[in-house]
């Protein structure tokens, strides 16, 4: 994402916002990635960083399909990192809103070689 961009969709956090935000951002050969709250094609992103993690939420009023989530993964987070929608055990698991999705940051040790 080039400055502009990164301009026109970030939006000011509402006051009494439940996610703290620590300013973050990364540069890269495909653009600038930043935490904050995104409008984006009907989409509301949230890019925040837990336990050291990127993490990145979307919610639509539509559901979101593979395409979708891969152009905003890519346009939203970093190049260099592996990211993984994650099912917890049903016990642990919290859906507040019907059409939003979590990507997650997650430590990837093999580089897909499995030699």
């Amino acid at each position: 994402m080039t400055e502009q961009e990164l301009k026109k969709y970030k939006v000011q956090v509402p006051k009494g916002f439940p996610v703290a935000f620590r300013d973050t951002r990364i540069t890269d050969e495909y653009g600038i990635y930043e935490t904050g709250l995104f409008q984006y094609q009907g989409m509301k992103i949230l890019i925040s960083i837990d336990d050291g993690k990127w993490h990145l939420s979307v919610s639509a009023k539509y559901p979101l399909g593979y395409e979708q989530l891969k152009k905003v993964r890519y346009m939203f987070l970093p190049n260099a990192m592996h990211v993984a929608q994650i099912f917890p055990p049903r016990e642990q698991f919290v859906n507040v809103h019907t059409c939003c999705w979590h990507l997650w940051e997650i430590d990837f040790e093999n580089d897909g070689n499995n030699e």
